[in-house]
């Protein structure tokens, strides 16, 4: 039987859900704070993380970077944009052997669960910035 949510994760589990930028928990939390302007950042990470357990939503990129939310949960990918840091869903599915996967599990010697494929390079916008600079430059 599934937890019942309160207002506040109620209203965290609906922005994640409708952004379709993957939004950082800094983001979550100024978009709530429209519909919940008593919320505290440090109750949206907790709501956030409990989420992710909960398997309502998916967090992304645990590195370096801020961590971003997903509220699509089905297996999907993603492209990055190496110059603004976008992160994109792919509208198409890239599919990859099982036995690939398993090799290449193997090969980092770990116990394969899932995968997810991030492609790298520059998005549209990136794109067209670079090339009005090289017009003016060039």
């Amino acid at each position: 039987m599934k937890e019942t949510l309160n207002a506040n994760a109620q209203a965290v589990l609906e922005v994640v859900r409708r952004s379709h930028n993957h939004p950082t928990a800094l983001e979550v939390y100024e978009a709530v704070r429209k519909v919940r302007p008593r919320i505290g950042v440090a109750s949206v990470y907790r709501i956030l993380h409990s989420l992710a357990q909960q398997g309502l939503i998916r967090e992304l990129g645990r590195s370096d970077e801020a961590c971003r939310y997903d509220g699509h949960i089905e297996r999907h990918d993603h492209a990055i944009c190496t110059a603004c840091g976008a992160l994109l869903d792919l509208p198409v599915e890239v599919r990859l052997s099982e036995e690939a996967l398993r090799s290449a599990a193997q090969a980092a010697g770990i116990e394969l669960h899932s995968h997810e494929v991030r492609l790298y390079g520059l998005c549209t916008a990136c794109r067209q910035r670079l090339q009005q600079v090289e017009s003016v430059e060039g």
